[in-house]
């Protein structure tokens, strides 16, 4: 029952954090605020500190990556008209503008918000988590190249999957100490007795 209970933990989540924004068409502004409050509350009892606090500097961590992957973008599409190669950047039907949201919102935020929210929970310091950011960042990475579709009302637009996709590498990061726990307890094979 405990491992079903974690595998739903893990799997709905972040569908129950990406279904909300969807059906309720929320302001782009409002995702950070879900996001914080939906990862803090499945993860109630791994908080390092008191539960309030936990959410609150959920929150701001929050809007802090959010609002760093928001502007970074201005700032990477600025850098990239002055250094004069506006032009020149082209990666199959990628433009610079692309390159510049990639930078911004698929490596800077995802990175940075996986960092500052492992910091709140218990049992994150661990080689684990680190591939885990790295291994979420790639993928990021990749999706950038193929995915174009910015139309908000699409299940599927670039932000949701944002969500979806930080929410369950977050999920995997502060839960990998019971993830580790079960699959030690299942390989273990119960003692036969022999009569």
């Amino acid at each position: 029952m405990e491992s079903l209970k974690l595998i739903l933990k893990l799997i709905l989540t972040p569908f129950l954090s990406v279904l909300i924004l969807f059906f309720t068409e929320s302001s782009l502004f409002l995702y950070p605020l879900i996001f914080s409050i939906i990862l803090s509350l499945s993860n109630y009892n791994l908080f390092r500190i008191d539960l309030a606090i936990g959410i609150l500097l959920g929150i701001v961590y929050s809007y802090i990556t959010f609002f760093v992957g928001y502007f970074g973008y201005a700032v990477f599409y600025k850098a990239i008209e002055l250094i004069g190669i506006v032009n020149d950047i082209t990666i199959g039907e990628w433009f610079y503008t692309d390159l510049a949201f990639c930078i911004a919102v698929f490596i800077i935020a995802p990175y940075l918000t996986m960092y500052l929210q492992k910091l709140l929970f218990k049992n994150t310091k661990t080689k684990l988590t680190y591939w885990i950011i790295s291994i979420t960042t790639f993928v990021f990475v990749m999706i950038s190249f193929v995915h174009s579709d910015q139309d908000v009302k699409n299940f599927f637009n670039i932000m949701n999957l944002w969500q979806l996709i930080i929410m369950f590498g977050l999920q995997l990061v502060i839960n990998q100490k019971v993830i580790s726990g079960k699959l030690k307890s299942g390989n273990k094979k119960p003692a036969q007795n022999i009569v």
